[in-house]
């Protein structure tokens, strides 16, 4: 039961995370757009903030995904045991 119960904490914290970052990402850096060899990027950081704003909220949705699909294998786990030692 811990496994799942961690499992789940797992999952709600990615879910948290990619939250605060993709909101973050949205507010304060939302016109920053890819920059192309004939244009001078910002000097002023914004580039890199939403880069890595994006890879944060890219690792947090596949650790998300991944705590999920573990969740339900423990889930249907735990009620194929009740079933068997019910009957």
């Amino acid at each position: 039961m811990s496994s799942l119960r961690a499992a789940i904490e797992l999952f709600v914290f990615s879910l948290v995370t990619f939250a605060a970052a993709f909101v973050t990402r949205r507010m304060f850096l939302w016109d920053v757009t890819p920059v192309s060899w004939d244009r001078e990027p910002p000097q002023n950081g914004t580039l890199e903030a939403a880069f890595v704003l994006a890879s944060i909220e890219n690792v947090a949705a596949i650790v998300a995904a991944i705590a999920l699909t573990f969740t339900c294998v423990l889930l249907v786990r735990q009620r194929r045991r009740d079933r068997s030692q019910t009957t």
